[in-house]
């Protein structure tokens, strides 16, 4: 058996450094909005800070999401993509969105298409690694059960055999279930472009 020792200290200090900074934007209450986001239409906020305002200049703020989900409808992979769109003076934002909203959801999911096969690739990759790990732990060989040979009134060696026949069922359960759950991964679904917020200047 060959084994190849592979240095990943830069790497997992990056994604150190990137968790970091995404748990420093956490506030509480996020859950809950995050909650009431997944179910509702996209939310519709109005820019009051100054230099969001300058930095929209006069422009709305759509953010789309593009994600993937496996078979089971658990999120696999996600992007954002914002997109600046100009706002005539006088316009109403909602129906500005009922015309060009479409539109919009085309070109955002036309620009996404190369990233989209890439996710793909990797999720695929991801789902397949963990099969073949899976894959080789059950080859391995168990432990042979020594002989028994318990007293006539001795029912310790016969509990002991239940409980140990009660955790092989247990884990022959969770085998099958991470055998789903890998099946479930190799065959992922790329949904429609979803608007999550508009920013209104």
């Amino acid at each position: 058996m060959t084994r190849t020792l592979m240095d990943l200290r830069v790497e997992a200090e990056d994604e150190a450094r990137r968790v970091g900074a995404a748990r420093a934007l956490i506030q509480s209450g996020d859950s809950e909005s995050l909650v009431q986001l997944e179910g509702q239409a996209a939310w519709i906020a109005f820019a009051r800070r100054p230099v969001i305002r300058r930095a929209l200049a006069g422009r709305m703020c759509l953010v789309w999401r593009i994600a993937f989900e496996d078979r089971s409808g658990r999120l696999v992979e996600a992007r954002l993509v914002p997109v600046l769109a100009h706002v005539a003076r006088g316009n109403q934002v909602r129906s500005l969105l009922r015309h060009a909203e479409d539109g919009i959801r085309a070109r955002v999911e036309a620009a996404c298409d190369e990233w989209a096969e890439s996710a793909t690739q990797a999720a695929c990759a991801f789902a397949e690694a963990r099969r073949a790990r899976d894959d080789a732990i059950a080859r391995l060989p168990q432990p042979p059960h020594g002989p028994s040979q318990p007293g006539l009134f001795d029912r310790r060696t016969e509990r002991a055999q239940q409980a140990q026949a009660a955790i092989n069922n247990k884990a022959d359960e969770a085998a099958l279930e991470r055998v789903r759950s890998l099946s479930d991964g190799l065959a992922i679904v790329r949904r429609p472009a979803r608007l999550l917020l508009v920013l209104v200047p």
